[in-house]
């Protein structure tokens, strides 16, 4: 009745007024064509992201265990050119969507995308995802083909990549690592991280334990095959 409205409104007003408390901040570094990566990413990052998206100020940044030589103007990545064209793509994916809620469904599109299909550079891969994600494909292809554009992103990653990073997927949260393959979870992380007096809009035990955590188990097996 009349109570259970106001209860509603109330927790409401609650979750509202969550917005005014800093949000936490999460980095995650990437390689596109890591196996390690693209599972992470559809089964821990974007399951995460969609849950607590109102508290969490994300940076993704796709380039890894990459080498860049500035006088030169290269880059090695670890899975070979076709890592850094595919890197390149998210990149610039990113640089014109910046908003998590755009560029991420891409990424998580091509983390979907065989290692075999990847490497051999199909435009018509990266096209399909982006068309799916609502992005420009010309406006990302261009930027990709673009020698400059390209390059200053591929350095702009460079430097958001901790030097003191030793694999990936490498994930901070508020500065703090936060070690997946030692079963640290990023949405109890980011959760224990945010200071807002109304977590509970978006930390309940409920959303952690079985929605977040059937989502990851479910979509497991799905990533695994789908990656190999």
């Amino acid at each position: 009745g009349l109570q259970v409205v106001v209860a509603s409104l109330f927790l409401i007003f609650l979750c509202v007024r969550a917005e005014e408390f800093d949000k936490v901040d999460v980095l995650v570094c990437i390689e596109t064509l890591c196996p390690d990566s693209k599972k992470y990413i559809i089964t821990e990052l974007d399951p995460t992201y969609i849950a607590l998206r109102d508290i969490i100020e994300l940076t993704f940044v796709p380039y890894g265990n990459a080498v860049i030589n500035e006088e030169e103007h290269t880059v090695e990545c670890q899975h070979y050119e076709e890592e850094c064209s595919a890197n390149s793509y998210e990149q610039c994916a990113i640089y014109y969507y910046p908003e998590p809620e755009q560029y991420l469904p891409f990424a998580t599109c091509l983390a979907a995308v065989s290692n075999e299909d990847l490497v051999t550079g199909d435009e018509q891969i990266f096209e399909d995802c982006a068309v799916q994600s609502s992005l420009d494909w010309p406006l990302i292809r261009d930027c990709h083909d673009d020698e400059k554009l390209s390059w200053d992103l591929q350095a702009d990653a460079a430097s958001k990549t901790p030097d003191c990073h030793t694999y990936v997927p490498w994930t901070e949260v508020n500065g703090e690592v936060i070690n997946w393959f030692d079963g640290e979870e990023l949405g109890r992380a980011i959760c224990g991280a945010y200071e807002g007096y109304y977590s509970k809009c978006y930390c309940s035990e409920s959303d952690l334990g079985s929605n977040i955590g059937c989502s990851l188990k479910n979509s497991e097996e799905r990533a695994y095959a789908e990656i190999q």
